[in-house]
C-alpha cells in the first residue's frame, strides 16, 4: 500500500508540481511561500492517502488542498503582522524636546520592539493586547480563544523576557 502511495504522489508530483506553486504563489504572493504551501498541500494528500481514503481526483484534490493551505497561511501572517510590534508604533509614546534623551529613548524602544518580536506569536499578541491596547486578560482570552491563566502565563513571559534582556543590554 505504501509503495502505492509513494508511486500515486511521484506522478502527482512530476505532472503537476510546477502548475500547482505557481498557483500557491499566487495565492500568497512569493513563490517561495508558495512551495511551502505546496508542501502542506502534498502532505494533506499523503495523509488521507496513508488513512485509506480513496481520492477521485488527485489533481483537483491537490489544488484544492493547496488553496485551503493558502488560506491557512494567510490568515496566519495576518495575525502575526498585526500584533508585530512595530518601533514606529512605540515611539509615539517617547515625545521629548531634548534630543539626546529622545534618541536614547528611541533605543531602548527599539530593543523592546526586537525583544517582543523575538516571542512566540501568541505570547507577544496577548503581551501587546493588554499592556499595548488596555485590553483585560479576560478579552485577551476571549479574542486569541486562551484560558485567562494563559493569558496571564504569556503576559508575564513577555514582562520577564524584556524586563530581563533590557536590563542585560542597559548593564553592558
Amino acid at each position: 500500500m505504501a509503495d502505492n502511495i509513494h508511486k500515486w504522489l511521484g506522478d502527482l508530483f512530476r505532472h503537476y508540481h510546477t502548475e500547482v506553486v505557481r498557483y500557491a504563489a499566487r495565492l500568497v504572493g512569493d513563490r517561495e511561500n508558495g512551495e511551502e504551501i505546496v508542501q502542506s498541500a502534498y502532505l494533506r494528500l499523503a495523509r488521507r492517502s496513508a488513512e485509506g481514503i480513496a481520492i477521485e481526483h488527485p489533481k483537483a484534490y491537490l489544488f484544492t488542498a493547496a488553496r485551503n493551505a493558502a488560506v491557512d497561511f494567510t490568515a496566519r501572517r495576518t495575525i502575526e503582522w498585526t500584533y508585530r510590534v512595530d518601533v514606529e508604533d512605540l515611539s509615539a509614546l517617547a515625545v521629548t524636546a531634548d534630543p539626546i534623551v529622545a534618541f536614547e529613548h528611541r533605543q531602548r524602544l527599539a530593543r523592546l520592539a526586537v525583544l517582543l518580536n523575538e516571542l512566540p506569536t501568541a505570547c507577544r499578541t496577548a503581551f501587546v493586547m493588554n499592556r499595548m491596547e488596555g485590553r483585560t486578560h479576560k478579552e485577551v482570552a476571549h479574542a486569541l480563544g486562551i484560558s485567562v491563566s494563559m493569558v496571564e502565563k504569556h503576559v508575564t513571559r513577555a514582562l520577564m523576557h524584556c524586563r530581563d534582556l533590557m536590563r542585560e543590554a542597559d548593564d553592558n
